[in-house]
């Protein structure tokens, strides 16, 4: 692609996924491809072909995308693909300009621990990675410890 950007984002059902979605066609710019990818897990000939597995994978892409609103001059392609997700969002970012994740936020005592798919695709991706905080600090183990600190106060 001649001077338009390519990203590749990674979406799940959590904030962090919806969040690198928006982070990626806020960066595309006018005439860039986001790449949708949803990633499952549930492999169709094991499965027995289409289930519902695959069905949801594709509403919460179509819902995410929903949220965004009217785009301008951004193309976006949906996807759910069948795998592990590191290896095939690092496959589909082949010829990517930039790879987006959405990160949960997990704590370990005061360390930030990064998930193992972002670890994968930092490791593996030929292009830079993006990793997306949760908007607010909404999703991860350190965010739910605080809520329910809060509850008790």
């Amino acid at each position: 692609m001649s001077g338009s950007k390519k990203i590749v984002v990674g979406v799940d059902a959590s904030p962090a996924g919806a969040a690198a979605l928006a982070w990626a066609v806020r960066h595309a710019g006018a005439g860039g491809t986001v790449l949708a990818a949803s990633v499952c897990r549930m492999f169709p000939e094991v499965c027995g072909g289409e289930d519902a597995f695959h069905s949801a994978h594709r509403r919460v892409l179509r819902e995410a995308v929903d949220e965004l609103g009217p785009l301008e001059g951004v193309r976006i392609i949906e996807t759910v693909v069948d795998g592990e997700p590191g290896p095939v969002l690092t496959g589909l970012a082949q010829d990517a300009d930039t790879l987006v994740l959405g990160g949960h936020e997990y704590q370990r005592g005061d360390v930030a621990v990064v998930g193992s798919v972002v670890t994968y695709c930092v490791r593996h991706a030929p292009c830079p990675v993006v990793m997306v905080p949760t908007p607010g600090g909404e999703d991860g183990v350190g965010a739910s410890r605080q809520r329910v600190a809060q509850e008790f106060r």
